[in-house]
């Protein structure tokens, strides 16, 4: 994923200045920044639902993950059962009936290569959802997330918090290629936490996740992305969060520093000029 001097104001109010940033397939990056700096606000960006002014960002050929802060459960999904939901993840069955589809129209026009195309496409897409290994995956996640006794209820009657444990456990389950997670531990006990951390550690894939959870930020990422509401620009520093602070204090002393150094200059030049003029006028 490459982002290039990403531009964004919303009315008089700067939010991004020339921010650029660049992450590798498996990175697992914590975005970090003061409330209302525009993390979340990135996310909508590249999930299509908010313009750029200016700048772009490249994201590879993958599916999409997304676990938003807000659960919202679709009108004609509020019956289903929590375990057909997190099992909507894979539509396996959705996607063999759309290439047999495009297989039929092949055979009656071979020569197109626009409907080929669409066949390497969901071939590949198919291919990305380890059916061998879909079952056993389902299992281990509603087992983990200790999701066994509200498995079979409809999502209707889950309270707000058991919705959202089951959103996650459909977004790990989507097996997508990269996944974007907002706040996703609010909701989590301890061992549902541990399970969670360390999947998303060994996930093959690359992960952003908004977070204000040190702990968890600290045992998943290895990059950290800083949005200063201050001066509108990211930073991207290696490391999780903890060594991202440590990072950033030493800029800061760094920084301040170099002030000190600057207001002891302009002081010395005071002086020498307040003399000059004293040396002048005796």
């Amino acid at each position: 994923m490459k982002a290039s001097h990403l531009e964004l104001s919303f009315g008089a109010k700067k939010v991004y200045d020339d921010c650029s940033f660049n992450f590798e397939a498996q990175d697992k990056v914590g975005i970090v920044g003061v409330n209302g700096a525009g993390k979340t606000t990135l996310f909508r960006i590249i999930l299509g639902e908010q313009k750029l002014d200016d700048g772009s960002i490249e994201l590879p050929s993958l599916r999409l993950g997304y676990l938003p802060q807000e659960i919202k459960v679709p009108e004609d999904k509020q019956d289903m059962s929590a375990w057909d939901y997190i099992a909507e993840g894979r539509p396996i069955d959705e996607l063999q009936n759309k290439l047999n589809e495009e297989y039929g129209k092949f055979a009656k026009y071979p020569e197109s290569n626009a409907i080929l195309e669409r066949i390497n496409a969901l071939q590949d897409l198919i291919d990305s959802l380890d059916i061998a290994n879909m079952d056993n995956d389902l299992l281990r996640i509603v087992e983990k997330m200790n999701l066994q006794d509200i498995i079979d209820k409809p999502m209707n009657d889950l309270s707000g918090g058991q919705k959202s444990k089951v959103a996650f456990a459909k977004v790990l389950f989507e097996n997508a290629g990269l996944l974007f997670l907002d706040e996703p531990t609010h909701h989590l006990d301890a061992s549902t936490k541990k399970f969670v951390s360390n999947y998303l550690r060994n996930y093959n894939g690359m992960v952003l996740v908004i977070s204000h959870d040190v702990d968890f930020l600290d045992s998943v990422t290895n990059r950290t992305l800083f949005v200063n509401k201050n001066t509108h620009k990211m930073k991207t520093y290696n490391g999780n969060y903890t060594l991202f602070r440590r990072q950033y204090a030493e800029e800061m002393a760094e920084k301040d520093k170099r002030i000190s150094e600057q207001e002891r200059e302009i002081k010395r030049i005071e002086e020498f000029v307040e003399r000059a003029r004293n040396a002048k006028r005796s």
